[in-house]
């Protein structure tokens, strides 16, 4: 119903309504009583009409009363109320009076800064130990807040974990709660707070003190997900939160959890990129290695990357004798030799159990497992997981991973590394790893090949046994010879012999054994400074002398990013030099087993290696006996003066590479 401002009006519309009303009621008793009577209508009605407008002026007039008297006392009762002076009134009307000393009184209740300045140290907080410290600072200026810690929900897990501390609360890596079994993680399954004694939650406690503790459980959740716990230690015995103390923790933990989210969202969000991006990469980069070894130990060290381990172990195993015969490992120490710790690691040892059971499995402590063997030498290591590696039926060996700390692997950890497992045996079969598809033998024949030929080649000779036989025999080979040298390295006087092959003769061999394999050659590491390639090992083609030439042009290019590095750091130019001649060559294996290698001698070496001596820095001298099998027309040769190649020949022409067309 609108109501008119003007106080007459109000007042008028109002009661005189009522007044008429009970006049026309009055009026209808004094009928029937005329009528009965048989007196005069009309005088009735006017009578009805007078007494109907007193009684409205009346009614009036009470109400006025009324409203004043309401206004007063509202005002008094503010004042009391909120022990505060209120402005003057700035209009007689009653009723606005009354809207006036209303709007008054809420600007007059005092209001508390606390979760204004909570909101804004969340705000500037930069890791989440200091949004916790902010929140324990702010309730203890109103409650006896001894401590805090935060327990996080692991989902992958089932677990709370502390993961931040204040005062004399502590964040022990090795305590945590189940979500199904703990009263803690039951109250935050079921979103309501829990009152502990310091007893029951000693292990969050940093603290000697004899003085009695309250520790109350609060839960954080974000819509539906559970977040963690915050866990508020209270000085007194049993000691229960009031209504305005409830609501004070709970306002303050939900701006927390509001600012702790976002962290942790972001926490999950990189974790999972990070893992993804991680399995993109695992193909190429174990396909890229040239042996099984190296492949194993990229796989391990992604296994390690993606469960964020400290160790890890594949033990490779003889699956006749069950002993084991390959260990590779990230993490050195004092290891033991093979033949004393194949014995009870196999017996007693979690490999040996994994390999029993035929299933992966996780230590959450191995202080109280007695399968895990500690390694002598090794940082003592708090959780394990580890996976048995089959092919079929038949165990080839275990993946383990272990980590500083307890409780660190999950259950999806357990099935991403089960993921890798799986690959390592396609990669073996792959590589013709012994004990699956190959013999000792062929086994040492691979790893003597991929020392120096690429590996599509030596995959070709591992599937053909007679060409792999052939291979390894003594023989003459006729072919293309590359010989390179890098001048200028006994100018870095400054670097010691380690650091000169880890920052010089390393990436160079890298970067020039790459360029080799892709031209398909045969790759020959002669000194930290020095290479030599062979094309037409193990079977001649018709392009060896184009292969041989575009891998020199090559290493002369990608070396120029290395070389710039070199002058940055060490402000010295290591210039290149080569050689390319053509000849033969008796190639022969030396040694047996692990120590064998291969040897190449003949003319076309030494004539390789003279006309790098006779180079220029930064040029590839190329024999003419090179120009007769390759396509006139593909490179650009400029001749040389000739010049005697062997001690009393006569002079031979010689050319440079200048480019390709």
């Amino acid at each position: 119903m609108y109501l008119p401002r003007s106080n007459l009006h109000r007042i008028f519309a109002l009661t005189l309504p009522g007044g008429i009303a009970l006049g026309l009621l009055l009026y209808a008793l004094l009928d029937i009583v005329t009528r009965w009577g048989n007196g005069e209508t009309a005088l009735t009605f006017g009578v009805a009409l007078i007494l109907g407008g007193i009684i409205g002026l009346v009614l009036s007039l009470v109400a006025w009363l009324s409203l004043r008297y309401a206004l007063h006392e509202a005002r008094q009762h503010a004042v009391r109320a909120l022990n505060a002076d209120l402005p003057p009134l700035t209009d007689t009307d009653p009723l606005v009076a009354l809207r006036q000393t209303v709007a008054d009184a809420v600007a007059a209740v005092p209001r508390s800064s606390t979760l204004v300045t909570l909101a804004q140290r969340l705000c500037m907080a930069s890791d989440r130990e200091a949004m916790l410290a902010a929140v324990a600072e702010t309730l203890s200026e109103h409650l006896p807040v001894r401590g805090v810690v935060l327990l996080l929900h692991d989902v992958e897990r089932a677990l709370l974990f502390p993961s931040a501390a204040w005062g004399i609360g502590v964040a022990r890596r090795t305590t945590t709660f189940d979500i199904n079994s703990s009263a803690v993680g039951r109250a935050l399954r079921e979103r309501r707070s829990v009152h502990l004694s310091s007893v029951q939650m000693r292990e969050l406690l940093n603290t000697a003190s004899p003085q009695t503790l309250t520790v109350v459980s609060w839960p954080l959740w974000v819509q539906q997900t559970p977040i963690g716990s915050l866990c508020l230690i209270l000085a007194g015995t049993d000691l229960r939160l009031n209504e305005e103390q409830q609501q004070l923790v709970e306002h303050s933990t939900t701006l927390f959890t509001a600012y702790l989210q976002t962290t942790i969202y972001r926490q999950w969000l990189e974790r999972e990129q990070n893992r993804l991006a991680i399995f993109e990469r695992i193909a190429g980069s174990v396909a890229e290695q040239p042996d099984l070894g190296r492949a194993l130990v990229q796989l391990l060290q992604i296994a390690a990357e993606l469960t964020e381990s400290s160790h890890g172990t594949f033990l490779l195993i003889d699956a006749e004798t069950l002993t084991i015969r390959t260990r590779i490992t990230l993490s050195g120490g004092d290891v033991l030799p093979l033949n004393l710790a194949s014995a009870p690691i196999l017996r007693h040892g979690l490999a040996g159990w994994v390999l029993r059971a035929q299933r992966g499995v996780i230590i959450d402590d191995i202080e109280r497992d007695t399968r895990w063997i500690p390694t002598p030498g090794l940082e003592l290591m708090r959780s394990a997981l580890s996976v048995p590696l089959f092919h079929g039926e038949r165990p080839i060996g275990v993946l383990t991973l272990a980590s500083l700390n307890p409780y660190h692997y999950s259950q999806r950890s357990l099935a991403l590394v089960s993921v890798l497992a799986a690959y390592a045996i396609t990669v073996m079969v792959r590589y013709g790893y012994e004990g699956i598809v190959e013999p000792e033998h062929l086994f040492h024949a691979r790893r003597l090949l991929s020392r120096y030929l690429p590996p599509t080649t030596v995959r070709e000779l591992m599937g053909q046994q007679a060409k792999l036989m052939q291979a390894l025999q003594p023989q003459a080979v006729s072919g293309v010879f590359v010989y390179a040298c890098l001048r200028g390295i006994e100018r870095l006087t400054d670097l010691t012999a380690q650091q000169l092959f880890e920052r010089v003769a390393a990436p160079f061999h890298n970067v020039c054994r790459s360029v080799v394999h892709q031209q398909r050659g045969v790759y020959i590491a002669i000194d930290e400074r020095s290479f030599s390639a062979v094309f037409g090992f193990p079977q001649p083609q018709s392009d060896d002398a184009v292969r041989a030439l575009e891998t020199a042009r090559k290493v002369q290019a990608v070396l120029g990013d290395v070389r710039l590095q070199w002058r940055q750091q060490f402000g010295v130019d290591l210039a290149l030099a080569g050689g390319i001649t053509t000849g033969q060559v008796v190639i022969g294996v030396i040694g047996q087993a692990d120590n064998a290698t291969m040897a190449w001698s003949g003319a076309a070496v030494r004539e390789a290696q003279r006309l790098c001596q006779l180079a220029r820095n930064d040029e590839i001298v190329v024999a003419e006996s090179v120009l007769k099998t390759v396509p006139s027309g593909q490179f650009v040769l400029e001749p040389l003066t000739p010049v005697s190649l062997h001690n009393g020949n006569e002079p031979a022409s010689v050319y440079r590479l200048a480019g390709h067309l």
